[in-house]
């Protein structure tokens, strides 16, 4: 949790700072990428468990509404760090996918498994629950093997925002690069809160 804790503190700090350019993140993504000449890649304003997110089959990046149409810090540095997956992407990375994957598992699975196991503990059948719990923590796990891809997305997009020079000073640089490189926790938490979770009812279980 201290990496969540972290990019949490991170944000809040950033959030009040806005880009002398006033350049939004959607802007900035938009500049991003044709720089690398990728002018396919739609970029929309989203909503919902996902609202920061870089679906490669449809080749389609969600912003959040305060991430696409902001200019603070913090919305930057988030949007910047998606357009690093499509940088990934475009490159040939194929980690990303498995990325993806694992994100959508986590997130679409998670609730299912969470009321599957109730049910099978509220009739009374205990070890099929048991397998459940065990099954959740799984599927947060994928979270945590991202956390390379992650980084390497911030990277790159790095990278590419010195060559654009789309910074006017150094507050500017040193602001938006924290929040891109705190990014890299926003998968990681997911593991570690079902462990915790689990611990706590297994002794129920097996009583």
């Amino acid at each position: 949790m201290w990496r969540r804790k972290k990019f949490t503190r991170i944000y809040e700090e950033e959030q009040k700072y806005t880009i002398s350019s006033k350049i939004t993140g959607a802007e900035l993504v938009r500049k991003i990428l044709n720089s690398k000449g990728i002018t396919d890649v739609e970029i929309v304003k989203g909503r919902g468990i996902l609202p920061d997110f870089y679906d490669p089959a449809r080749r389609r990046l969600t912003l959040s509404p305060q991430h696409y149409g902001g200019s603070s810090y913090s919305g930057l540095g988030v949007a910047a760090h998606e357009a690093g997956h499509v940088i990934q992407h475009i490159e040939g990375h194929r980690p990303l996918l498995w990325r993806n994957s694992a994100i959508k598992a986590t997130v679409f699975l998670t609730l299912p498994a969470i009321v599957f196991g109730a049910l099978m503990i509220l009739v009374g059948i205990k070890y099929p629950g048991l397998m459940v719990l065990f099954g959740w923590p799984l599927l947060s796990l994928g979270n945590l093997i991202t956390l390379p891809i992650e980084m390497d997305a911030s990277e790159r997009v790095k990278r590419r925002l010195e060559s654009l020079k789309v910074f006017k000073n150094l507050d500017e640089r040193v602001g938006i690069e924290r929040v891109i490189d705190a990014s890299c926790a926003k998968y990681v938490d997911g593991v570690f809160t079902a462990l915790s979770w689990v611990r706590t009812m297994i002794p129920n279980l097996i009583k």
